[in-house]
């Protein structure tokens, strides 16, 4: 059997684990989030019960504090909370909804029931204290039968708040048995999962993958970014191991990218620190644009700086631009370069009109083929914008030291207006 039809059997496994392992921490998660819906349940709950026992107490507080001293506020806020605020009833509605059982909602009605009758002695107690009865009142409120229905409503208050928590507790007693089975479960499988990668890398991979590479490894030493054309040979089989050498070739063509990638790194960092050094605009102007030309081949290119009232731009030197055009001030939006201003994104242009620039030498002229201009931001703050023509178009390469450059012309310019300031 081939590698690859054993590592595909290996990673069939292996992936099956995984997919055991996700759903069982998938449950175990979903476990524990049914573990806390219950527990919030149960605390709404006693919230809400302690609210309808509260209610009953706020009713008689009001109407044994009417009894003592006749004050109609009392009386007022009693109609209130019957009429108005019905604490009591909202508490039984939220019960309700919170998915009481039928026995546990029974006890809730009987102690709103005998609430509601309690209210009809209340009542007594406040037509007596209106009429200027306040002894009768406060016999009404504080004998016996009155004590006696208050006990009914506390009563089965205090057994649904036992029942409650009681089935709740169980609920969560449930719920966490499922989430710890869930858990040990998944512990188990990636204990299985880390055997089979063991098994694997033993009784496979070492003797299969491992030992060609080794071969291989002696090959391919001698490899280095240096030696551009060089590459393995003698790897023209269908073999994995074969398709392993022409990817050590692909990599060896990248890594030779890479490396001339990291010279062109270099090299802008190194026209970066030319442009830091520059002490005013001119300066600056004829260092990017001499860099710009030597490594882009440019051979036109503009430099404008945004001026103070950032509604305009002033063209403060360039590369093969007459020097009478140097002061030229151009407006935001105005021409291709006022729209780059306006938009602070490039603008790219083939085969432009011959009318747009040509590019003038001692023994001629001749039209541009690419135009790029480029805005000059820094934190989201437009410095200028640098107009480039070239007689070839700008490939990936050379957009990436165009982006580079442009960034560290914009630092430029923004130390030296700091400067200026």
């Amino acid at each position: 059997m081939s590698i690859k039809k054993i590592n595909n059997w290996i990673a069939g496994v292996f992936s099956l684990l995984a997919l055991i392992t996700f759903i069982s921490l998938t449950l175990a998660n979903y476990y524990r989030n049914e573990q806390v819906k219950i527990l919030d349940v149960q605390l709404k709950s006693l919230l809400l019960s302690h609210q309808l026992s509260e209610g009953s107490d706020f009713l008689t507080n009001t109407v044994r504090a009417f009894s003592a001293t006749g004050d109609s506020n009392y009386d007022n806020a009693f109609s209130e909370e019957v009429n108005v605020t019905r604490s009591r009833d909202k508490a039984v509605a939220g019960l309700s909804n919170l998915g009481a059982t039928i026995n546990e909602l029974g006890l809730i009605e009987n102690a709103k029931n005998n609430s509601d009758k309690l209210i009809n002695l209340e009542n007594q107690a406040f037509i007596a204290g209106r009429s200027g009865n306040l002894d009768l009142a406060r016999k009404l409120v504080y004998g016996d039968q009155y004590r006696s229905e208050k006990a009914k409503i506390m009563n089965p208050i205090h057994e649904f708040q036992k029942n409650i928590e009681l089935r709740l507790a169980n609920e969560v007693k449930t719920i966490s048995w499922r989430a710890d089975n869930s858990l040990r479960f998944s512990f188990v499988i990636v204990f299985i999962m880390v055997l089979t990668v063991f098994l694997s890398q033993l009784l496979f991979y070492g003797r299969k993958v491992v030992v060609p590479l080794v071969r291989l490894n002696k090959i391919v030493s001698g490899l280095t970014v240096e030696k551009k054309e060089a590459e393995l040979s003698g790897f023209d089989d269908t073999s994995e191991v074969s398709a392993l050498a022409r990817t050590i070739n692909e990599f060896h063509s990248n890594a030779v990218v890479a490396a001339d990638l990291q010279k062109l790194r270099l090299h802008i960092a190194e026209i970066t620190a030319e442009l830091y050094k520059a002490q005013d605009l001119s300066e600056l102007t004829q260092i990017v644009m001499t860099d710009i030309s030597t490594f882009l081949g440019v051979r036109h290119g503009l430099l404008y700086v945004t001026d103070v009232s950032e509604t305009r731009m002033k063209l403060v030197g360039g590369y093969g631009v007459s020097i009478k055009d140097i002061g030229k001030e151009v407006l935001f939006g105005e021409g291709l370069v006022g729209q780059c201003a306006i938009t602070q994104k490039p603008i790219q242009m083939n085969m432009p009109p011959d009318s747009y620039i040509r590019v003038s030498s001692a023994i001629g002229s001749a039209t541009a083929q690419f135009i790029s201009i480029q805005p000059l931001v820094l934190n989201e703050r437009l410095l200028g914008v640098i107009e480039l023509a070239s007689f070839r178009q700008f490939d990936e390469s050379d957009q990436h030291v165009l982006t580079e450059i442009c960034f560290a012309l914009a630092i430029s310019i923004g130390m030296l207006s700091y400067k200026r300031a």
